[in-house]
């Protein structure tokens, strides 16, 4: 049923669309179900946070995260959108073009990278991975987990998928576990360098077959930096 766009065609058509006008949803039928609730999902984001984070001081980051969670289950349990889906650009080009591109537009005015011309840029595709690769089970326990990161975890996340693709049961130990660090918050590069140890231990280890499994594979990483961070600490103490 998901139609799709390639993205010769939505330079054409992108390339036609005038600078500062919103662009217009081109679809029908089945699809005018689809837009709606994709729609729906902006005014229920917008609500949630109106109503949960009335003191939001992460603006766009809570806005998309909270948007991507929307989408996530409606694609799921509406449409039995699975990663066979999510992994096609031209059905994540198709939405952004054809189905929503005010929606888009309203989000990232017309910049072509968060429409179709860089695959891990493509807004929509981003969100959906973002929570897929985080997923804790229900929307509720995801958000809290997601709640305290940033567009910089978004994209450390995203756009390192490793040597054999993602490894879903990784990244959602990784997000849970690194969600409950205290100082987190305060080291913004810890992320980057966990996720870079990760991708350079998967092409070496496989989690699941180590001694205590994923969950303790991620420990492993994640309590090498606390180790280097505490000899860092006592270092400093010392001088």
């Amino acid at each position: 049923m998901w139609k799709t766009l390639s993205k010769s065609e939505a330079r054409k058509e992108f390339n036609n669309w005038e600078p500062d006008k919103i662009p217009e949803s081109k679809c029908d039928g089945k699809e005018l179900q689809l837009r709606n609730e994709l729609l729906d999902a902006d005014l229920l984001a917008v609500k949630f946070l109106e109503e949960n984070e009335p003191s939001n001081k992460k603006g766009e980051y809570l806005y998309d995260l909270r948007y991507g969670i929307e989408i996530y289950e409606q694609l799921k349990n509406n449409y039995h959108f699975t990663t066979r889906h999510a992994s096609n650009d031209e059905i994540w080009i198709y939405l952004s073009m054809k189905v929503v591109p005010d929606l888009v537009f309203k989000r990232w005015g017309l910049s072509d990278t968060r429409f179709f011309s860089q695959s891990r840029r493509i807004w929509l595709k981003t969100m959906w991975w973002y929570i897929h690769l985080s997923w804790a089970g229900n929307s509720e326990d995801t958000y809290k987990i997601l709640k305290g990161f940033t567009t910089d975890e978004v994209v450390q996340l995203v756009e390192r998928s490793g040597p054999s693709g993602y490894r879903i049961d990784v990244t959602r130990e990784i997000m849970k576990q690194f969600s409950n660090l205290e100082l987190y918050s305060e080291n913004r590069s810890l992320f980057r360098k966990i996720m870079k140890l990760n991708t350079a231990r998967l092409k070496i280890i496989e989690p699941a077959l180590t001694e205590g499994g994923v969950k303790k594979y991620v420990e492993e990483i994640i309590g090498y930096f606390n180790e280097i961070n505490t000899s860092s600490g006592k270092n400093q103490t010392a001088v």
